[in-house]
């Protein structure tokens, strides 16, 4: 199947721009055009826009090549415990179109998830798979992060765990998610 094909399915995900109508209550970062370069910048960035955990959800970032983050991002709900390797090349390859069509050179990958700091088998699994993604395709992919009660932090793919988690400053209140997507709406399998 072609990354065109996959644009086809119907795609009713809600690509948030942060600080725009329709945006939730996402918080822009400080210096939308500050690069973020290095995994500290990418865990602050993260932290300023999905501070804590509220749902399971799969959140998708796009860097362009000189590390600014664009003014999207795509949550999908309805992530399962293990991922679906169909389902996540299908979204890989809509999202090699995405990139193209944006000019996105990497890709972030935030696994929200109500529960603790410490990463479960799942998340790690989830990092693998995410993190092959980058094979034969237009974007690079960032270290994956997991987003939990704690805040955020890095998922360590080879051990299935949370690296250093970085709270984002924003204290306790829990951040309101954007209209979600589930999976299943965007990839439809064979």
């Amino acid at each position: 199947m072609t990354a065109s094909s996959v644009l086809d399915v119907p795609f009713r995900a809600s690509v948030v721009s942060p600080g725009s109508p329709g945006g939730g209550d996402a918080v822009p970062v400080a210096d939308p055009h500050r690069p973020v370069r290095d995994v500290p910048d990418l865990v602050r960035h993260v932290g300023a826009i999905v501070p804590t955990a509220v749902r399971r959800q799969l959140w998708t970032l796009f860097f362009d090549s000189d590390d600014i983050a664009l003014p999207l991002m795509v949550p999908l709900e309805g992530v399962p415990a293990t991922p679906d390797d169909v389902a996540v090349e299908h979204y890989g390859d809509a999202l090699g179109a995405v990139a193209a069509e944006f000019g996105a050179a990497s890709v972030a990958f935030v696994l929200e998830r109500p529960g603790p700091a410490a990463s479960s088998a799942s998340d790690g699994r989830w990092a693998e798979a995410l993190t092959a993604l980058a094979r034969h395709r237009v974007f690079e992919v960032r270290p994956v992060l997991l987003c939990s009660d704690a805040g955020v932090s890095v998922l360590d793919e080879a051990s299935g765990r949370s690296g250093r988690s970085g709270r984002s400053g924003r204290g306790d209140r829990p951040q309101a998610s954007s209209s979600p997507v589930r999976l299943a709406d965007i990839v439809r399998l064979p």
